[in-house]
């Protein structure tokens, strides 16, 4: 009496894998009633220029592995599994390398498949699977985006340039600001060199009011000049006599030196005219 019906299939029945990365597929077992004791098997790809099977391994601790490796896959046969009493039972991985872009069929072949008591199933069906491989300019493309988030801080540097070029302008102002005073010391260096011109009318103010003082005493000489010629047809005056006149008149104007001098030339006058009656 047999163990019963059940199928073995590839799950999942479609993969996709990039070029040089790799993926795993399971090999189950369905409608199992007593688990599964040991099995005989191939599994492969079928373009292995774009995929490849790289490795396999078996569930429930067999007490025997054999595994040989075969066009495009490997064969695996193994005894006193110890699994899983009844249901869908995952008894082997596979895995499978990308290649190159493109697709696979994982191809399945099953020899035998029994229970742990060491009797076959009746395996009706076997499904095989589907793997697809991509090329990576996917996964290359995607970090395109990073040269913008590069740009972002570009132009913030831009900006920060900015204010760097702000503080160059700062600076610009204060060498500007140099130069204005710089213009500035220039302007009273050229006052100061002006300052002896305005200083040079000084001495002329001076001998004008000397001349003034001249005039005033020529004047006072022919007043004095003509009093003595009125005063009566006697000789001249004698040198020390004007001299005498020129002392007095000099020393001011005021009433009592008038006096004195008026006093002193009527004496004179009256010598003389007493001399010339002797």
């Amino acid at each position: 009496m047999g163990a019963g019906t059940t199928s073995v299939v590839v799950q999942p029945s479609t993969d996709t894998v990039t070029v040089g990365n790799t993926t795993t597929v399971d090999i189950v077992v369905t409608s199992t009633t007593d688990g599964v004791g040991s099995l005989d098997l191939d599994i492969a790809s079928t373009n292995d220029s774009v995929a490849t099977v790289s490795n396999t391994s078996v569930a429930g601790n067999p007490e025997t592995v054999q595994s040989a490796e075969e066009a495009n896959g490997v064969r695996i046969a193994a005894t006193g599994m110890d699994t899983a009493d009844s249901g869908s039972i995952s008894v082997a991985s596979v895995t499978l390398t990308g290649e190159a872009a493109g697709t696979s069929d994982v191809d399945l072949t099953v020899a035998a498949v029994g229970d742990e008591s060491g009797t076959a199933y009746n395996v009706t069906s076997v499904r095989d699977g589907t793997l697809t491989v991509e090329s990576g300019e996917n996964a290359t493309e995607t970090p395109t985006p990073t040269p913008t988030a590069t740009e972002t801080p570009t132009e913030e540097d831009s900006s920060s340039s900015g204010g760097s070029n702000d503080d160059g302008d700062n600076d610009g102002g204060d060498d500007d600001d140099g130069s204005d005073s710089s213009g500035s010391d220039s302007g009273d260096t050229a006052t100061a060199t002006a300052t002896p011109t305005v200083t040079e009318p000084t001495p002329s103010d001076t001998p004008t009011t000397t001349a003034t003082e001249t005039e005033h005493s020529t004047e006072t000489d022919t007043k004095q000049s003509t009093s003595t010629q009125t005063s009566s047809g006697g000789p001249a005056i004698t040198p020390s006599q004007t001299g005498t006149t020129d002392t007095v008149e000099p020393s001011g104007g005021s009433p009592t030196n008038l006096l004195i001098g008026g006093s002193m030339i009527v004496a004179v006058l009256g010598g003389i005219i007493i001399y010339r009656r002797l």
